[in-house]
């Protein structure tokens, strides 16, 4: 079985994949809480930049030139649209008014990839479930690998079958499992408290707060789908 390896700072995530060949990574940029300009830069190093609406002004103040806008304006200028355009960006705009948010209108227009998402975390608590339940439908729907980061929290999402090992450069604050379906079964190593084939349910989500204890932590979601959460700072 291959690798499909995404390295960030501090961070490498490596899937075991069964595609051959394997897919290309494409970075995703929402408009939530911004990364770090050098983070985004250093996440966006050879990969195609795809923005939804507010997401295009962090792009481009990294530096990033994006390859497709996708929003309704209502978080983004309309002087960052045509810079945007300005860098050869293909724009997508939409009114206001509409059923899918920005993220959801971006992902129905993405290439068959591997995905980073980034700009996910930070404000609303229903935009955040909204994201991730979105970009969890979309890995579902294109059969890959889909991982949520910026340089404070990062949640790989598994499905049956899914196995993932996680090499860390920084000591982590917390480790945790969210299932992310009624049930879930999962297998996790490399923490202090470390499951094997056990099954988390939603309506008790206890698999949370768990600390690593060394530089690298492995999980395998062998039934459902789970989330592997990992934050850096509060």
């Amino acid at each position: 079985m291959a690798e499909k390896v995404f390295v960030l700072p501090g961070v490498r995530v490596m899937f075991h994949v069964k595609q051959e060949p394997q897919l290309p990574t494409a970075l995703a940029v929402a408009g939530g809480r911004a990364p770090r300009q050098l983070w985004l830069q250093q996440a966006a190093t050879a990969v195609d930049v795809y923005c939804a609406d507010r997401g295009a002004a962090y792009a481009l103040a990294a530096g990033l030139s994006p390859t497709l806008v996708v929003g309704d304006g209502d978080s983004a200028t309309t002087a960052v649209y045509a810079e945007a355009e300005g860098a050869g960006a293909a724009l997508d705009i939409h009114p206001p008014a509409k059923d899918d948010t920005d993220l959801q209108l971006l992902l129905g227009k993405l290439p068959q990839a591997d995905l980073l998402a980034t700009g996910i975390w930070g404000g609303r608590f229903d935009h955040l479930f909204s994201n991730v339940y979105s970009l969890l439908a979309w890995k579902q729907q294109r059969q890959s690998q889909v991982l949520l980061a910026d340089d404070k929290e990062l949640m790989v999402l598994l499905t049956g079958g899914d196995g993932v090992k996680v090499e860390l450069a920084q000591k982590a604050k917390a480790v945790s499992l969210l299932p992310l379906s009624p049930t879930c079964t999962v297998t996790i190593d490399g923490v202090r408290w470390p499951l094997v084939q056990a099954e988390l349910t939603q309506a008790k989500p206890y698999a949370i707060s768990n600390e690593a204890v060394g530089s690298e932590v492995s999980c395998t979601c062998h039934r459902g789908s789970v989330g592997l959460y990992i934050c850096w700072k509060e």
